[in-house]
């Protein structure tokens, strides 16, 4: 029975809302408090609806109070009380009651029910029409109620608002009373409308206030609303824009083109092409520009507007506002610039009046004598006064302000510290039409400030700000001294040059406040460490260098490498809530076994330090002569590397195929670059990539890679194979830098390829960072339908947050994990882990570095997706993969 009066209702509810017209609906009058008294429920409730669905706020309480009151007459209920929590800002309950007869006493009902308002709300917590009688076991809140309503039986049926439960409503009913489940249910129907009724008109009261406010600050500020259709070539706006304008009044359209001829003829192009750009690029725009109305007045205006897009993100529309402010533009020009000197000025400014009572203070002047300006506004002048100089000398000064107009010098004053500070001061008199002086206007210059900046100027040049170590400056200084020195004891003097290894990936991933209270830690351990007569300086970014003076032999310089290796052995707190342990790598060099000049010993440093990052890193190595030719090489090597990107023999591009473990199909490839050098042959990516990151070649080797691959999935698609996914790295520098996206659509658009066939492999490093460039970028390859792989993954620092954030597609188990499945336990952890977890975030999921059948069991009882590795194939030329495509493809056929 309750289902089918529940269908009835939302039938009949539905059925009015599509049928009945607003006109019609506003005809019907409203309930009637004594009328119809034995109307059937259903149809009282339906009458309700018709009624609610027109109710304004002036006619809501009788409303309410009408059906009420036909309820109570259906239920035979002596009295009804609606109780609605108040709305954010409102203090009192809304209250609504009726009764058979006499008139309750409503205040008495509101006061008691302000008092226990939570108490009579969270009746309805349990949300079920329930019927009481005072013989029943009440809880509290129940017991509430009864006391304030004082009922034989009480019906309890409760109000439900949009995130909670917002009231309830209340019949008393005779002892003997009963209801059924029908009645509940209708009861509970009537209840939310009433909510639903009352919530609307709090509403629509809301924004008519609003609308009425608007208009009234428009009035009053001269401000005026507007939005234009690009499309229809209209502009609709507020009544303030038609006084501005000068328009006939109730004007509220006009044609854009009716806009642009009043724009002041100097003004127009400027403003043409700030709308059109505007338009053209999405942005909103903020400019001041003149009008030339028919009366003849020209006015200053303020403009500013947003654009509006449809669903496909075209510009069809733009809203804004638009102020008068010719009062204000000739005023303002002329206060800006005395404002900007007042408050953007090194000296202190303070004015007072003749009384010697401060009036105003600027910015510096805060910061000079320690007073905030709201401490200080109404104090004598005389707050400042240091106590050294005699009334006579003050009157001195007075006087020549008196006649001069006024008085500059050096005196000493009192900070409000109690300090005591020279300052050069300038005193004059502000007179005003009548001659007399008004004002005295104070500036001042804190010499002891300037001795101070002079001081530390001089310290910045040869310290480091963040670590307070030696900078290049005073290191060369030292080091100077030291092999002047050295040449006379006849000891040697060595230079240690340190590098903490992969620092930037903890900038990226940590963020830089994280690197620099490591560097600022790890240069305390090292001066704390060393002796006083060594020098520790730093360089810039993680480069350390290390002087030793009055060394024997080596032995005493590995004993200080050791020594430095050991101070890592210790995690590092980095302010993130985790600690970190690094690893450095050192270049050494001797003086005077490996030089005689600062020049060469620190690039003998250098050369070796870089030899210790190329061999592993965590390690130290002593220079040595050959060094420095593999340095000569490896720069030789990026200039060979820069004409190899301009020839099209040089570089290629090789593939390795990727095989589904479950069908043992090819089911992609991954492009690797070869460079086939005309000299050396073949040269590794091992050897050539570092290379080019270190000459910043990384995004040319980039493009060229997909320019080549796109080129040759063209071929392979006008061959009509089916399609293959081939996977392309793009390193972290081309993808965050931004134009990727671009890149690609020309190449898709060039060679007409399906974007179904590639795919994009990037590290978590290019992740770690959700720069708006790095969103849009993924964003825009999202839109192009290209997928996105993470390369090596579990190597670096990313998180499942960042893996839904950026919605890859495919997640590559790093090889070093998978060549560790057959030695520990450990491995064979993280390859699972990283498989469940890419399959519980709907990835796809590959392996890399397979090269047995021990390895590729493991991850197919373990559920991975796909592998590629020497097992079945190292990568191969062009011509070879596609041969090895065709036939993968002939077979499966």
């Amino acid at each position: 029975m309750v289902r089918s009066a529940n269908r009835h209702w939302q039938a009949t509810l539905a059925k009015l809302m599509a049928t009945e017209d607003w006109q019609g609906l506003q005809q019907i009058t409203p309930l009637e408090s004594g009328a119809q008294a034995g109307l059937p429920l259903e149809v009282l409730l339906e009458r309700c609806i018709k009624v609610f669905l027109t109710t304004r706020s002036g006619l809501l309480d009788s409303d309410l109070n009408a059906a009420l009151t036909q309820l109570c007459m259906q239920l035979d209920a002596s009295r009804a009380l609606l109780v609605v929590r108040p709305e954010e800002g409102e203090t009192q309950p809304y209250c609504i009651g009726a009764g058979r007869s006499g008139e309750p006493d409503w205040q008495r009902d509101i006061r008691a029910i302000s008092q226990h308002l939570d108490a009579w709300c969270d009746i309805a917590r349990d949300r079920q029409v329930r019927l009481r009688h005072s013989r029943d076991e009440l809880s509290v809140e129940e017991q509430y109620v009864w006391a304030a309503l004082q009922p034989e039986a009480l019906l309890i049926i409760p109000v439900i608002g949009r995130t909670r439960e917002s009231g309830c409503l209340f019949f008393s009913l005779a002892d003997d009373k009963s209801l059924d489940d029908a009645q509940a249910s209708l009861l509970s129907v009537f209840a939310q409308l009433c909510y639903l009724v009352i919530d609307r008109t709090r509403i629509v009261e809301r924004l008519e206030r609003r609308e009425r406010l608007l208009q009234r600050t428009e009035r009053l500020a001269s401000i005026a609303s507007w939005r234009d259709d690009i499309v229809n070539d209209r502009i609709t706006f507020t009544p303030q824009m038609a006084d501005i304008f000068e328009l006939p009044e109730g004007t509220q359209e006009v044609q854009i083109s009716t806009f642009f001829s009043y724009v002041h003829p100097q003004d127009k192009e400027r403003v043409s092409a700030a709308m059109k750009h505007s338009i053209e690029s999405g942005e909103a725009y903020d400019i001041v520009y003149r009008i030339q109305l028919p009366s003849g007045k020209e006015k200053y205006l303020h403009g500013r507007a947003e654009v509006i897009h449809d669903s496909q993100g075209n510009v069809v529309a733009r809203s804004g506002s638009i102020q008068d402010v010719t009062e204000q533009q000739s005023k303002d020009r002329r206060l800006h610039q005395a404002a900007v000197v007042f408050e953007s000025t090194k000296e202190g400014i303070v004015i007072t009046d003749t009384h010697a009572c401060i009036e105003a203070v600027n910015p510096a002047f805060s910061e000079i004598t320690g007073y905030a300006e709201a401490e200080i506004l109404g104090q004598p002048i005389s707050i400042l006064k240091s106590g050294q100089y005699s009334n006579d000398f003050y009157h001195k000064m007075y006087q020549a302000i008196d006649q001069q107009g006024y008085w500059r010098g050096e005196i000493w004053n009192r900070k409000k510290s109690g300090e005591l500070f020279p300052e050069w001061l300038t005193i004059s008199a502000v007179r005003d039409h009548d001659e007399r002086t008004s004002h005295y206007v104070g500036v001042f210059t804190d010499m002891s400030k300037l001795k101070e900046s002079e001081q530390q100027l001089e310290h910045l040049s040869y310290y480091d700000s963040l670590t307070n170590l030696p900078n290049r400056t005073l290191l060369l200084n030292r080091l100077e001294h030291a092999l002047e020195k050295s040449r006379k004891s006849q000891r040697k003097v060595v230079l240690i040059a340190i590098d903490i290894d992969h620092f930037k990936h903890i900038n990226d991933s940590l963020g830089h406040p994280a690197g620099d209270r490591l560097l600022q830690e790890f240069s305390h351990r090292l001066r704390k460490r060393l002796r006083d007569s060594d020098t520790v300086a730093r360089l810039g970014g993680d480069d350390f260098m290390v002087v030793l003076e009055d060394v024997v032999n080596d032995d005493q310089v590995r004993v200080v490498a050791d020594i430095i290796k050991n101070l890592l052995q210790q995690p590092f707190d980095a302010g993130v809530g985790q600690e970190l342990f690094i690893s450095v790598s050192m270049g050494i060099t001797l003086c005077p076994d490996h030089g005689n000049s600062v020049t060469q010993l620190l690039s003998n440093a250098d050369v070796a330090m870089f030899k210790a990052k190329r061999e592993g890193r965590n390690h130290y190595r002593f220079y040595s002569n050959d060094m420095t030719q593999a340095a000569a090489d490896r720069l030789e090597l990026g200039n060979q590397l820069r004409k190899a990107l301009q020839r099209d023999n040089e570089l290629q591009m090789y593939y390795q195929p990727q095989i589904c473990i479950r069908s043992g199909a090819m089911i992609g490839a991954e492009a690797l670059m070869r460079w086939h050098h005309p000299q050396q042959g073949m040269i590794s990516p091992g050897r050539f990539l570092p290379v080019a990151e270190d000459n910043g070649l990384m995004p040319e080797l980039d493009a060229w890679a997909l320019t080549s691959v796109c080129r040759t999935i063209s071929e392979w698609q006008q061959q009509q194979r089916q399609p293959v996914t081939i996977a392309v790295n793009i390193t972290q520098p081309t993808f965050v830098a931004g134009g990727l996206v671009e890149l690609l659509e020309r190449l898709l658009q060039r060679y007409q390829i399906d974007p179904g066939w590639l795919e994009l492999e990037i590290t978590e490093g290019a992740l770690l960072e959700p720069t708006p460039q790095v969103l849009d970028t993924i964003a825009g390859l999202k839109n192009l339908g290209v997928a996105l792989a993470v390369d090596d993954f579990g190597t670096g620092y990313s998180s499942l947050a960042y893996l839904h954030r950026y919605r890859v597609d495919k997640l590559k188990i790093d090889r070093s994990f998978v060549s560790s499945i057959e030695k520990n336990e450990e491995g064979r952890v993280i390859t699972t882990t990283i498989i469940n977890m890419a399959r519980g975030l709907g990835l796809q999921v590959l392996a890399e570095g397979v090269e047995n059948e021990a390895q590729l069991a493991f991850l197919r009882d373990n559920h991975c997706e796909g592998y590629q590795g020497f097992y079945f194939s190292r990568a191969l030329p062009r011509d070879k993969m596609q041969r090895l495509i065709a036939a993968s493809q002939a077979d499966s056929r």
